[in-house]
């Protein structure tokens, strides 16, 4: 199985908690538009989009087709008593035609829009999405499914069952390394309080595959409300609210891969002339000659602490049993590797003992383990940073992938039986 959109869930960390707030909630539906600067608390132009009884959920997406300037077009999506209708507004609203309805998706009990698109650089240097030409919308029918369908194209499919509440934002994606996808983010509550999220990541092919569903799992309480972000330095972020009205955050980490800085290259023709330039000599003892002829040749060493697996699969040992070999491949090779920078635990979170690990190819190494046939679900392996270096000898920063096995054969382990029984 190949492994190339990390899961977001062994990023998201606790970031912070506030205060319960006890006031009555409200539903103020406005669209706002930043001024150039930010003076007083007039930052904001506030537009009230809709105004009636029985507004529920409202969800809007903004479609850049250009990496500058101006959205191109604003997409609506809300439930107006029970049923999810859309809306679109041109952008900037130059003939004032306002919102103008599209279509009718159905019976709904809650609703979210995103687009899906590319980071790209404008002429500021300054990083902007471009979307696709139509978002994602994504809603939650009666019976508690999360279907999704591409706008007005009307084959939906099924995301996840036993949902109450959806929201959707479209993640950071790396420029330079095209697996490194917080990918397009669908996030939502079932109806046991719990918050899980599946995400639309491209794959090393180009083709973009959802992620099975994971559940955040440093949540703990009964989810009410949630909602997605990203931050200016490379993050995506989940709130969610539970039923106390405490509000917990979780964070991933940056995913910035070639954004932060400007790229520079360094071109050089076939025909390449090496100049010495004089040195000042400083006589020490006394005059020498010393004569050499000159081979160039320039290597330059990976030195980033950036790694990652790429494929990861159980295979058979030769004896018909793939429960105790494992190879996989990573980005960049692993120096000094050690049987201690590895774990590997199940869907249950039991651990799994790693008895060696062997180079076997260029980035390719194989994994021998004392046994996991009982191992249950997917299976993730994990890389400590403990040991591990790079090229130019530093470590590499902890680093995991998660794979299904396949033909696992489970040891059946006897039931305790009773050998005495006195009283003392």
């Amino acid at each position: 199985m190949r492994i190339v959109s990390p899961s977001l869930l062994s990023k998201l960390q606790d970031k912070n908690q506030t205060a319960a707030n006890n006031a009555e909630p409200k539903m103020n539906i406005s669209l706002a538009r930043a001024r150039s600067s930010i003076m007083d608390s007039s930052y904001f132009t506030v537009e009230t989009i809709r105004s009636k009884p029985g507004i529920g959920d409202i969800s809007i997406g903004l479609q850049r087709l250009k990496p500058y300037g101006s959205p191109n077009r604003i997409y609506e999506i809300h439930i107006d008593n029970g049923i999810a209708k859309t809306a679109i507004r041109e952008y900037p609203d130059k003939r004032r035609e306002g919102w103008k309805e599209q279509f009718e998706v159905g019976p709904a009990i809650s609703v979210a829009i995103c687009f899906d698109g590319r980071w790209e650089r404008n002429g500021r240097m300054q990083w902007q999405i471009v979307t696709d030409k139509d978002p994602y919308i994504f809603y939650v029918k009666p019976d508690n499914k999360l279907y999704y369908r591409i706008w007005e194209n009307e084959e939906e499919f099924l995301l996840a069952e036993n949902v109450t509440k959806v929201k959707a934002i479209r993640g950071w994606k790396s420029t330079v390394v095209g697996t490194d996808d917080h990918g397009l983010i669908a996030a939502y509550i079932k109806s046991d309080g719990k918050v899980y999220y599946r995400n639309l990541c491209e794959q090393e092919d180009g083709k973009l595959i959802w992620d099975l569903e994971r559940q955040v799992a440093g949540f703990s309480g009964n989810a009410v409300n949630l909602n997605l972000f990203i931050t200016n330095d490379y993050r995506t972020g989940i709130i969610i609210e539970n039923s106390q009205g405490r509000i917990f955050w979780f964070i991933t980490s940056r995913n910035w891969a070639g954004m932060a800085i400007a790229s520079d290259k360094i071109m050089a023709r076939s025909n390449i002339k090496v100049k010495f330039i004089e040195t000042t000599k400083h006589r020490v003892f006394k005059e020498e000659k010393i004569s050499a002829s000159i081979n160039t040749k320039v290597n330059f060493l990976y030195a980033s602490s950036f790694n990652k697996f790429i494929e990861i699969e159980n295979i058979d040992n030769g004896e018909g049993d793939f429960g105790k070999e494992i190879i996989f491949s990573v980005h960049h090779d692993i120096y000094d590797i050690d049987v201690r920078d590895f774990e590997l635990k199940d869907s249950r979170d039991i651990s799994f003992i790693i008895l060696d690990i062997i180079k076997i190819g260029s980035k390719q190494y194989k994994v021998i383990l004392l046994d996991f046939n009982n191992a249950i679900g997917e299976v993730t392996i994990r890389f400590k940073g403990l040991y591990g270096k790079n090229e130019a000898g530093n470590k590499y920063d902890e680093f995991e992938g998660t794979f299904i096995p396949i033909n696992l054969v489970p040891l059946d382990i006897p039931i305790p039986t009773v050998e005495a029984i006195w009283n003392e």
